[in-house]
């Protein structure tokens, strides 16, 4: 019988593959790490579309409104949906139509960040005890002709504009900073 030893580097390149081999076997059966979840990041609060410095009504029956125009676009016209109480906190309707809201049209052009000084509509209610009027959002017709239907929560509310609304009952409002 012809038994061979085997030389000292075969049986180096031997152990080398059995090492190798048992660090690829190692590697494959060790399980994947947990993924780490990563909070959610909020998307970003979107610009408001209106910044209304002031608002109220004026006398017993006129609504006046201070607005800037916050989007990017020319804006056509502006309507505002508004609701109207007394000091004791009873809804006014509107004068001409009767319903609970009345719309306050505005017509431009207004290009984007122009501000809107002062506009008076006269005789939109009328009751000896008007307070305050809450704007409840507002319709934008762009140069465009595109329309967009927006609450207040797309609305800043500056200056004592945002204590007014509260005041009609407005909670939650979108309020810039003083």
């Amino acid at each position: 019988m012809n038994t061979q030893t085997p030389s000292t580097p075969n049986l180096l390149k031997l152990g080398g593959l059995f090492a190798a081999t048992l660090l690829l076997a190692a590697c494959a059966s060790k399980p994947e790490p947990e993924p780490v979840a990563e909070k959610p990041v909020a998307p970003p609060k979107p610009k408001p579309v209106l910044l209304i410095s002031s608002h109220g009504p004026q006398n017993n029956s006129a609504a006046q409104i201070n607005f800037t125009n916050g989007t990017g676009k020319t804006l056509q016209y502006v309507m505002f949906k508004t609701t109207a109480y007394t000091g004791d906190g009873d809804l006014v309707p509107s004068k001409k139509s009767g319903r609970r809201n009345a719309w306050l049209r505005v017509a431009g052009p207004f290009a984007p960040n122009e501000v809107v000084g002062s506009k008076v509509w006269p005789k939109v209610w009328q009751h000896p005890n008007l307070s305050c009027f809450r704007i409840e959002g507002a319709e934008l017709i762009f140069a465009d002709q595109s329309v967009e239907y927006h609450g207040v929560d797309r609305m800043a509310l500056l200056n004592q504009s945002a204590m007014r609304n509260s005041a009609c009952g407005g909670d939650g409002l979108n309020t810039a900073a003083q």
